[in-house]
């Protein structure tokens, strides 16, 4: 009898721990926003969840691609918990969690999502491009950044402003973007990232391969890519 009720408490624990991964609550949070975007409606919009796509030998994953009459959205998804602290030219952003008593540092999340826009562009061309940060717990309460939204308005900032693409422009992005796919693995996507790092880390852009170079801005020192202005990435010292 006694083994029989310590099976399910160490199926529950397992459930828990598998719950809590940071790749099953992203996944969970993806899964969230694909369910308010929705699917392709030809000539209404064209949706591409979890793309890969390769530059110079760099991969990129993107979780979410819409595009519309209004442009091409490039959607960056966090299923964070707690109170998240940040603002848009800020390279870290901060969680606090337990009421305060846990803070965590996290990567701007926009910089992030500047990589994949500066994909995309290459890829479609000269386009209007949005870069959309969405909080799946609608915990944005303290983000100083206009293009980050919670989930409850994502549908609607979808649906906002004027019309600037035809049918015919809208499929060709979708074709444009579905042809430059990349079949990866996990592991694979895995490795070109640490890849990047060490390039970051010894003076090469991560994103179109140039040199990083040591530049003066309003904000202090940072290193920018030598492409500069076809390429913006910057890291600062």
């Amino acid at each position: 009898m006694p083994f029989l009720i310590i099976i399910p408490i160490i199926l529950i624990i397992i459930l828990a721990v598998y719950l809590k991964r940071p790749e099953t609550r992203g996944k969970r949070g993806e899964n969230r926003v694909k369910w308010v975007i929705g699917e392709t409606i030809e000539n209404e919009q064209y949706v591409i969840n979890d793309l890969i796509v390769s530059n110079n030998g760099n991969t990129t994953q993107i979780d979410h691609i819409v595009i519309n009459p209004r442009g091409v959205f490039v959607i960056e998804t966090k299923n964070y918990s707690g109170e998240i602290y940040g603002s848009e030219n800020q390279r870290e952003w901060t969680q606090v969690l337990a009421y305060g008593n846990v803070k965590n540092k996290l990567y701007n999340p926009l910089k992030q999502n500047a990589t994949h826009v500066y994909n995309v562009k290459r890829i479609v061309g000269n386009l209007p491009i949005h870069s959309l940060v969405v909080f799946v717990q609608n915990n944005t309460y303290h983000i100083e950044a206009e293009n980050v939204i919670p989930l409850s308005k994502l549908k609607r900032t979808l649906c906002s402003g004027v019309s600037v693409l035809t049918a015919k422009q809208m499929e060709n992005a979708y074709q444009l973007l579905l042809a430059s796919k990349t079949e990866i693995s996990t592991k694979e996507h895995v490795e070109n990232i640490r890849t990047q790092q060490w390039n970051v880390e010894h003076g090469i852009c991560p994103r179109c391969g140039g040199k990083l170079v040591l530049r003066n801005g309003k904000y202090g020192e940072f290193w920018g890519c030598s492409n500069y202005p076809r390429c913006k990435f910057i890291k600062k010292d």
